[in-house]
């Protein structure tokens, strides 16, 4: 009994590692083995703390007190929606369910782990890049240039393939084995690979996270010591990417095509069925939706289909061809949660982007922490920026997998970001 006691404190450990490594994968190769995954993860954890007595649940509970306050306003304001219209806010309530309480699970569970062991889960991330890529080669190559992608649709597919490119290049800040120039050539081999696979897809929403990547980076690898020396670099990035960016004339083609429906989706034209000007339409009823009804929304992100059919439709701001398409959704997470909880939905949602960097931009830049700790802020920065840009024009969280993803993300890299816990010993 004291073997099996002895080996099942580790094995735990093993355990919840693994499975944050299986997450990305199965996120970009699965419709339902990521939900699978992310509670057998947050079990394993429970189990974790449990076995630990819930040590320091307590400290680490009052310690990130204002960032749980912030995950729970967005699962607050579906509850009290709910409580209004009479109705339970199905999907949207797990998904802020698990943004709140999955965030206050990892936090407390994540910290009981060696630091070293948990960068192991980043296996994950560089096989789901490599994965995703050859997936999405194939497709396009075999089946369609803007094919149906496994688990999530394409412009969220190939957003997340580019996060996780990025999350690539910060990790060569710190080493995973001692093979050191293999698993460093690995980690650019993946971004690489993502980079060039995300600009073969032709997706415009994730070029809006691609300077964010670049100005971490140069923060990360070249800091703010020397401002001339940073801006001059950075100007050097923007120039080349701009070229990688246009050397594609597929995707150029359709950056110039958005830009012109843009301009032609005014006046008489406002209704077009083009792409960019259907997601105008979605913007206005969703703004509407929230603006009539601004302390409760909707109360659920499902009503705002019949929503633009029974209101959006008669007032002229969305076209029927448009309800017919089955656009259900505003193509946008903030105007989606305004939409559907109002003012509270919004500001809670704005709150999940934001609050987690109020930790990670000091931890970024202050430079007498280790360079593992500013690489997990600079990686968490990503993260929950990449999300919020790509939300501007994409429903990121269109389904709670991706809601399962960003939390496991932002939990991670707030633990191994925390100098005070980075070589905490392994207490499973």
């Amino acid at each position: 009994m004291d073997i099996v006691e002895k080996n099942l404190k580790p094995m735990l450990s093993y355990g919840v590692v693994a499975l944050m490594a299986a997450l990305p994968v199965a996120l970009l190769t699965s419709h339902s083995a990521p939900s699978a995954v992310f509670y057998g993860l947050i079990l394993m954890c429970l189990i974790l703390m449990v076995r630990n007595g819930f040590s320091g649940f307590r400290e680490q509970t009052l310690r990130y007190r204002w960032l749980l306050v912030s995950y729970a306003v967005l699962f607050l304001s579906v509850v009290w929606s709910s409580i209004v219209y009479g109705k339970w806010a199905g999907a949207n309530s797990e998904g802020a369910i698990r943004l709140f309480f999955g965030l206050w699970v990892l936090l407390l569970a994540l910290p009981l782990i060696r630091t070293s062991s948990l960068k192991h889960g980043f296996w994950g991330v560089y096989a789901a890049g490599i994965i995703s890529s050859f997936i999405l080669v194939w497709l396009i190559l075999k089946v369609n240039p803007r094919p149906l992608t496994p688990g999530i649709i394409l412009t969220t597919y190939s957003s997340v393939m580019l996060l996780l490119g990025a999350i690539s290049i910060y990790s060569l800040k710190w080493r995973l084995t001692k093979k050191y120039p293999v698993e460093q050539g690995l980690k650019i081999a993946v971004a690489i690979v993502t980079f060039s696979t995300f600009v073969l897809a032709q997706t415009r929403t994730g070029l809006l996270g691609l300077p964010l990547f670049i100005l971490l980076g140069l923060i990360l690898f070249v800091g703010l010591e020397k401002p001339k020396r940073f801006l001059g670099l950075l100007a050097l990035c923007c120039v080349l990417l701009v070229g990688a960016v246009g050397s594609s004339e597929a995707l150029r083609h359709r950056l110039v095509q958005g830009v012109e429906e843009l301009k032609t989706c005014q006046d008489d034209s406002k209704t077009a069925f083009t792409s960019m000007c259907v997601r105008v339409q979605l913007w206005r009823s969703a703004i509407d939706a929230g603006s009539t009804h601004p302390w409760v929304g909707l109360g659920d992100g499902g009503r705002f289909h019949s929503y633009m059919q029974d209101v959006a439709v008669p007032k002229g701001l969305v076209s029927e061809q448009v309800v017919n398409a089955g656009f259900g959704e505003p193509h946008s997470d903030g105007l989606m949660f305004f939409a559907a909880f109002g003012v509270p939905g919004l500001l809670g949602i704005l709150l999940i982007y934001f609050a987690p960097c109020f930790y990670f931009v000091p931890r970024l830049l202050q430079r007498d922490l280790s360079m593992q700790s500013r690489a997990a802020a600079a990686m968490g920065l990503a993260t929950c920026l990449g999300f919020a840009l790509f939300g501007l024009t994409e429903l990121m969280f269109r389904r709670m997998n991706t809601m399962g993803f960003y939390v496991v993300l932002v939990a991670l890299f707030m633990v191994l970001s925390d100098e005070r816990q980075s070589e905490t010993p392994d207490r499973t």
